[in-house]
């Protein structure tokens, strides 16, 4: 059983170096044509195309960043209280 074309580009996209390749690599890649390639993006929520370049979005840490300061923080402050 072989995966849907646009997971199966999401993966491509996500294994190079830089986490971008080209509509015609993509194409090549996928053995499509390159007008199918652009609707496959559309399928797609973690990629974007830029000009000739599919890129994938970034993952933002901010909520893992946000609650690691807060848990941080309950235990200064814990230490505060119980060195009193």
């Amino acid at each position: 059983m072989s995966l849907p074309k646009h997971v199966e580009l999401s993966q491509a996209v996500k294994a190079c170096k830089n986490k971008a390749m080209t509509i015609d690599d993509a194409a090549a890649h996928l053995k499509v044509p390159e007008n199918v390639v652009p609707m496959l993006v559309r399928e797609n929520d973690d990629l974007v195309i830029e000009g000739n370049v599919i890129l994938a979005k970034r993952e933002s840490n901010g909520p893992v960043i946000f609650t690691l300061l807060f848990f941080m923080g309950i235990s200064a402050v814990a230490g505060l209280i119980g060195g009193l």
